[in-house]
């Protein structure tokens, strides 16, 4: 599973892609707007961990823009932001989840995770040589369908 980590925070950035990679995740990250903007058109992410407080364009604006364009990546909001109104505003601009630092890592891993296995059970996700069909409950490697029950892949 792949995640695009926007912070430009260097050092909240490396933890938080220490932390990731350590739990398995293939980790992306970056420290302005536009380059997030960029890789998010040229690669396929699972997830994005978006910062709102960024220079040049906050995280609300750059979420616009790529749901304007299609991209329904689930998106987790991590900021300093505690007042109401940016909350509101970040699950307006298409935010699936929404947490205020400082950020306890281990809870960042259970919503990560909530997200994707919702987002698993209605598309499929590429893992190297698998392919895991939430929509269909089935398993393929190298596009040959494994024999595995209906529960795996929910577990998976």
């Amino acid at each position: 599973m792949k995640i695009l980590v926007l912070e430009d925070d260097l050092l909240f950035n490396e933890t938080l892609e220490d932390f990731l990679e350590e739990e398995g995740f293939e980790v992306l990250t970056t420290l302005d707007p536009y380059s997030a903007l960029d890789m998010a058109y040229e690669e396929k992410f699972d997830c994005y961990l978006f910062d709102v407080n960024l220079p040049y364009e906050n995280g609300f604006d750059l979420l616009h823009k790529l749901r304007d364009s299609g991209d329904k990546t689930p998106t987790i909001f991590l900021t300093s932001r505690e007042d109401k109104s940016s909350l509101l505003e970040g699950f307006d601009a298409g935010a699936d989840d929404y947490m205020r630092k400082p950020i306890d890592l281990d809870e960042l891993l259970v919503r990560i995770r909530a997200l994707l296995r919702r987002e698993l059970k209605h598309h499929k996700v590429h893992l190297g040589d698998y392919t895991v069909d939430g929509r269909a409950k089935q398993v393929y490697y190298q596009e040959e369908v494994l024999q595995i029950t209906t529960k795996a892949v929910d577990l998976l």
